[in-house]
């Protein structure tokens, strides 16, 4: 009983917090927040990891940015439990072949592994505790104003969420019993398994994969599916413009994204309808592959998590920074974009002289969108010899990939690049539980200008 109410206090205070606290008059006093979190997490967490003990209670900036591969050669180093790798990854592993993700490690610490989109899957921790303040955050980031009277209203019917994922979690399950009632659908399965079972729950909140919403919404617009939404949410993959255009005409709400990752909640739609980073609970320094244009890839602290240490982690995601405070008040950095990973950008060379220049996975998309009534969906993978474009299309494949050809012939233009060889061939689209990516570049490493302070000055 002691253990419930503590995960309930855990579960409110974080709830409570995220909702009604932590408003900042400025940018700076965010800042100045963040720092005073940092200092507490150096001296009372960092003490208890293997790895980062000896930097207990120095400056973030001398210690070292780790990535992925640096956290699982050591990986019982940065969790302060001590689980090994082989013992998470065989309880993940074991979970994954019997899709059952209840089983916890000693100590009911959650594992989970990430769906390895950018090479070998990282594996996640998080304890009993660390499940309920994220269960807290995450509602309090989500919960439109009916939404939430509703789970405050013991009268009301609980508030149905429907969530289509790869693969189930104690981490996702929190969220339900707390006047939530929450149903997972296994992307492993067929979409046709999980039509009746989705119609009969009639979800309030349709929580999937960007492309999973555009087909669910097809299947609505064909009368083979029949929802009603109060709230649709974008998780896992870039949000394309497609997506939300198909997705929003047929429910005829907004579609919010949520942010999240093995690496933690790391950004969520405000009401004003702009991505901001949750830099409440984060503390992001910016690692710039193209300061003009506002993209960088972020290495994030995160001073609330106590069982796996994400410290100077570098991501290899792009995001894209917007230039302008949000209209909803925090003063939390707002993203024009997230552009998809790091080996989503192309490199084509100059016109001129002999360096490669960077083409974004957003500027691509912009000149795809021109010509996308041609065509229901499109690959773009860069070769050695040039770009293989795939086009899923019921049309006259040679006209469109000339309808294609022209308009990225403008963009190269613009972009004063080399003209890239171009090929083009049928897309064939399946129901996948794999994460959709329709631009892959050349494996190679960006370059990057880091700069600690830049975020600040531009953001202020």
């Amino acid at each position: 009983m002691t253990n419930r109410l503590a995960n309930a206090f855990a579960f409110l205070h974080a709830f409570v917090r995220t909702r009604w606290g932590l408003r900042f008059r400025s940018r700076e006093a965010l800042l100045a927040y963040q720092q005073r979190q940092l200092r507490r997490f150096s001296s009372k967490v960092l003490p208890k990891s293997d790895f980062y003990r000896r930097y207990a209670n120095q400056a973030l900036a001398s210690m070292p940015v780790v990535t992925k591969r640096d956290m699982l050669n050591q990986f019982d180093a940065f969790n302060t439990a001590g689980i090994t790798l082989d013992d998470a990854r065989e309880l993940a592993l074991r979970a994954e072949t019997e899709r059952n993700f209840r089983s916890t490690l000693p100590g009911g610490v959650t594992i989970g592994l990430s769906s390895g989109t950018s090479g070998d899957p990282n594996v996640f921790l998080a304890s009993t505790r660390e499940r309920h303040v994220w269960a807290g955050i995450m509602l309090a980031r989500i919960l439109t104003g009916p939404m939430l009277r509703r789970v405050l209203n013991p009268f009301s019917p609980r508030v149905r969420v429907a969530f289509f994922l790869r693969a189930n979690s104690n981490l996702y399950e929190t969220v339900d019993g707390m006047r939530v009632g929450f149903r997972f659908f296994d992307l492993i399965a067929s979409m046709a398994v999980h039509l009746s079972a989705l119609a009969d729950f009639a979800p309030d909140i349709l929580i999937a994969p960007p492309s999973v919403l555009h087909r669910l919404a097809d299947l609505q617009r064909s009368s083979s599916l029949f929802l009603r939404p109060a709230q649709v949410i974008s998780v896992a993959e870039v949000l394309e413009p497609d997506d939300r255009t198909a997705i929003e005409q047929v429910w005829d709400v907004s579609v919010i994204q949520i942010y999240q990752c093995t690496e933690g909640f790391l950004g969520y739609t405000c009401g004003a309808g702009s991505l901001h980073l949750n830099e409440e609970f984060l503390h992001i320094e910016p690692a710039w592959v193209d300061h003009a244009g506002g993209r960088f890839e972020s290495i994030i602290t995160d001073f609330t998590r106590k069982t796996q240490l994400f410290v100077r982690f570098r991501m290899d995601d792009v995001l894209q920074i917007a230039p302008t405070p949000c209209t909803c008040g925090r003063h939390s950095l707002r993203l024009a974009a997230i552009e998809g990973r790091r080996d989503d950008v192309l490199w084509l060379s100059a016109k001129c002289g002999n360096s490669l220049i960077p083409i974004f996975p957003d500027q691509l998309r912009r000149a795809m969108l021109v010509v996308q009534e041609q065509f229901n969906d499109y690959r773009i993978e860069q070769r050695t010899w040039g770009l293989l474009i795939r086009l899923h299309t019921q049309g006259d494949l040679p006209k469109i990939g000339q309808s294609v050809r022209r308009e990225l012939e403008r963009l190269w233009s613009t972009l004063q690049v080399q003209s890239p060889a171009l090929s083009f061939d049928k897309l064939e689209v399946k129901d996948s539980a794999d994460k959709r990516r329709r631009i892959r570049g050349l494996e190679r490493s960006t370059p990057c200008n880091h700069s600690p302070d830049s975020i600040s000055e531009i953001s202020s």
